[in-house]
């Protein structure tokens, strides 16, 4: 039998949200995932479990009159459901996130859920560059429980988040953090993976997305030169961070043909994956020796 109450208020949210002008894109995709998220965030419910399958949830005025009030907030104010609710999901794990970081969506989830690195051994040293509120990097550490794992971002401000989910999921003896501007303080290592969300937006760029986007930090979305300074630097300089049979994973979004228009030399594998417009490639060290 459904619990009524919830059930009832899972409806309401979901009509409120139909009904809106709110934009989808910071890890959910239309009304009733957007639903899911804010009901299962602030009900603290297992994300692996099915919304119509909920029965024994204690509901009580004061949680009742805080959900409605987030929905009413998530409409009116357009803020991300992940920004009020403070957390979100990345790889079914649940990562905490505030202001200082972006939400975690990248399509390197759908690469990491399916296993589609396909290297010879698992990594034992992985950098996760970029790496905001540390998603990628746990992530990697649920895939591969006896590598390390080194995660580094320029932001002092996005490491404080990283750490507490490091904290959050046990895996302090695993993942180190690094304040880094790209690889300036990452000294005498290599590694077998290295992997990258960075930053590939434009400022023309940002003033074209939805108000959503406006509550994201600036320097974890916008970089130098239209967009593809960063992109640029880490293909440029991770042939020396790289052991003889590593692999880079770079996301690139838009960016994918000036890429290849400026890297002619490199020829760039792209995964295949389900959600369009997800150009993440993967190259091994030495196709990176181009020079």
């Amino acid at each position: 039998m459904k619990n009524k109450l919830f059930w009832n208020l899972f409806k309401y949210c979901k009509k409120l949200f139909k009904k809106s002008n709110i934009y989808y894109g910071h890890n959910t995709y239309n009304y009733l995932s957007e639903t899911i998220h804010l009901m299962y965030s602030v009900l603290n419910i297992n994300i692996n479990k099915k919304y119509n399958k909920i029965k024994n949830i204690n509901i009580n005025k004061n949680i009742k009159k805080k959900i409605i009030k987030l929905a009413k907030l998530r409409i009116k104010k357009k803020i991300p459901i992940a920004y009020l609710t403070k957390n979100t999901w990345f790889c079914k794990k649940k990562i905490y996130i505030n202001k200082n970081v972006i939400i975690p969506r990248s399509p390197i989830s759908e690469i990491i859920n399916k296993k589609l690195i396909k290297l010879k051994k698992n990594p034992k040293y992985i950098l996760d560059l970029c790496t905001g509120s540390g998603c990628i990097a746990i992530a990697c550490s649920y895939l591969y429980p006896k590598s390390y794992i080194d995660a580094s971002d320029i932001s002092y401000k996005a490491l404080k988040i990283a750490k507490k989910n490091i904290f959050i999921h046990k895996k302090y003896k695993q993942i180190k953090i690094i304040k880094s501007n790209i690889y300036k303080n990452i000294k005498n290592k290599k590694y077998d993976l290295i992997i990258s969300n960075p930053p590939y937006l434009s400022k023309k760029d940002i003033k074209k997305l939805p108000r959503e986007y406006s509550y994201e930090p600036k320097i974890s979305l916008i970089a130098k030169k239209n967009g593809l300074h960063i992109i640029q630097k880490i293909i440029n300089k991770s042939y020396n961070f790289l052991n003889k049979k590593g692999y880079l994973i770079c996301e690139t979004g838009h960016q994918k043909k000036k890429i290849i228009k400026n890297n002619k030399k490199i020829k760039f594998n792209w995964f295949n994956l389900k959600k369009k417009n997800s150009n993440i490639f993967y190259i091994k060290k030495e196709k990176l020796n181009f020079k």
